[in-house]
């Protein structure tokens, strides 16, 4: 942004306040008999809310922290936008670089949330995107990695860290200090509280906490405000093809409307920052739009912190993938109009569009539920459907291996059901980009299995539902790999029981002993004999 647009930009929000103090004083409340009291009360007011802004921020602040990523070895930088204040973006940098000298300028910055830690280990974890950790140093792995993280937190103090997990889908990742922290550092980190994010409502003032052009490096993160000025907005969308797999590795959950709009100020380097209600509270993870043609736009987006969101979290801070819902049918929107000539006599539909399925994949959990093609589906989990990418958002968001139900609409003679389904994993299909130090399942004779649609990779065609589980990892020289299993095998059947989910190939192989002969079948037939273990 430039000075003049910068300057225009603090008019406007002066102007607001103004405007605000104003329209107080022309309709002051009906006890206030004289101007001065008019005043009194419309300043009072003003105050108040100034008040609540600086008791916000000040409660939340030191959970801000900046990012620094740092080449690891001398590369130059080119920037695609003016280096603000003096900073050159094509200075060479290397580790040798102290990040805590102020005068050290990353080549790419970011923001970070130190969060809570669900799994009750008192670790220090940071919340951020995932775009803002490619190529950083991933725990536990001893290769070394193309950039270092370095977090800023309060009092100038900061840390190297490590990936614990990252998530392309969600443009998250989590964090942790590379080296433990003294005692007394790590206790003065204080989490942030997490809001209500169900209440929020369009035209809500709203703060953002960041590192705007690598600024908040003394720990001290800056502020902005402004509304929330709109829900479930819709980035530019991939234009993808089934088959052709680089374009779907653009695709992110939030494709199908899941972020918030808001006017505060985002600039570059506040990607990862906080999204606070007026109590102080998270209710949100910025992600500022890119440098587009040589400018910056204030506005923004932000991740809201919802449920499943939390989910999302809450799995990468255990380390693990985060996995999405999938359902198993090729959804589209339609128009009243169209969807009538499905029905005979007098017809329910009222709204202008309804979410349909065109067909429904044998063996997948949409079938197995019940649902059958030209259904309209028109709700899921209580929440009503305009468009199909609607469905698409709450099936991702609901997770694999959960349920949801749908409210559906069926028949020449329409009748309506509520069908539960039991969701499947959404086909990854960037699965490189995953970043994971834990598994949910253990590897059992050197095996590892998952959904049948767990990586896009191993799946026949976008169009089927294999009904057995795919084996995502072989240990070598382990049984299964001198049994002749390859990663991409589809196995159907444990000593002839179906299975179809890596809950129930885990459930299974639990009831066998070391002592045990294993037949696995294949889904083309063959069968696979894993011998006892001495």
């Amino acid at each position: 942004m430039s000075d003049d647009q910068s300057t225009k930009f603090a008019q406007s929000q002066a102007l607001f306040i103004l405007a605000l103090v104003s329209g107080l004083l022309l309709f002051p409340p009906q006890k206030s008999n004289s101007l001065h009291a008019q005043g009194l009360d419309a300043r009072a007011i003003a105050v108040a809310v100034e008040k609540q802004l600086i008791t916000a921020i000040e409660k939340s602040e030191k959970s801000v922290v900046a990012i620094s990523k740092i080449k690891t070895k001398k590369q130059q930088f080119q920037s695609r936008v003016p280096a603000p204040f003096g900073l050159d973006p094509n200075q060479q940098f290397n580790e040798s670089q102290n990040p805590q000298n102020l005068s050290f300028i990353p080549n790419e910055f970011g923001s970070g949330i130190l969060i809570p830690d669900s799994t009750n280990q008192k670790r220090t974890l940071i919340l951020t995107n995932y775009h803002l950790t490619q190529g950083g140093p991933v725990e536990g792995q001893k290769t070394i990695p193309e950039n270092r993280i370095y977090i800023h937190t309060v009092n100038r103090r900061g840390f190297y860290a490590e990936i614990i997990a990252a998530d392309p889908r969600s443009d998250l990742a989590v964090l942790v200090p590379a080296r433990d922290l003294p005692r007394e550092y790590a206790q003065s980190l204080t989490p942030i509280k997490y809001g209500n994010t169900e209440s929020i409502r369009k035209g809500q003032f709203v703060i953002a906490l960041g590192n705007p052009y690598a600024i908040a490096r003394d720990g001290s993160p800056s502020a902005s405000w402004g509304i929330v000025s709109n829900f479930h907005r819709f980035p530019v969308p991939v234009k993808k093809h089934f088959f052709d797999q680089e374009i779907a590795k653009e695709e992110t959950l939030h494709h199908f409307g899941t972020l918030l709009q808001v006017d505060t100020r985002l600039d570059l380097g506040t990607s990862g920052g906080a999204l606070l209600d007026l109590d102080g509270n998270l209710i949100g993870i910025t992600t500022s739009l890119a440098a587009l043609d040589g400018y910056e736009k204030s506005t923004g987006y932000a991740i809201p912190i919802d449920n499943s969101t939390k989910r999302i979290i809450n799995s990468l801070s255990a380390g693990l993938e985060a996995e999405y819902g999938f359902l198993g049918i090729q959804p589209t929107t339609i128009e009243r109009s169209q969807a009538r000539h499905n029905f005979i006599g007098n017809s329910p539909l009222r709204d202008p569009f309804y979410v349909s399925a065109i067909n429904v994949k044998q063996h997948s959990p949409a079938q197995l539920a019940g649902m059958q093609p030209h259904d309209l589906i028109l709700s899921i989990n209580g929440k009503k459907l305009t468009n199909h990418l609607e469905l698409m958002r709450e099936v991702g968001k609901a997770g694999a291996g959960n349920e949801v139900k749908l409210q559906i609409l069926r028949g020449r003679k329409p009748r309506e059901l509520t069908l539960t389904v039991k969701l499947g994993k959404w086909p990854v299909v960037d699965d490189e980009g995953i970043v994971q130090t834990q598994y949910r399942h253990p590897l059992w004779r050197g095996l590892r299995v998952d959904y049948p649609t767990a990586r896009s990779k191993f799946t026949y065609s976008p169009f089927s539902y294999p009904p057995a589980v795919v084996v995502t990892h072989i240990d070598p020289e382990s049984p299964a790999q001198l049994a002749g299993l390859k990663e991409g095998t589809f196995i159907s059947h444990i000593n002839n029981q179906a299975i179809k989910t890596p809950d129930l190939f885990y459930q299974e192989v639990q009831k066998i002993s070391n002592s045990q002969q294993v037949t696995l079948q294949l889904l083309d037939g063959r069968k696979v004999i894993l011998p006892p273990i001495k």
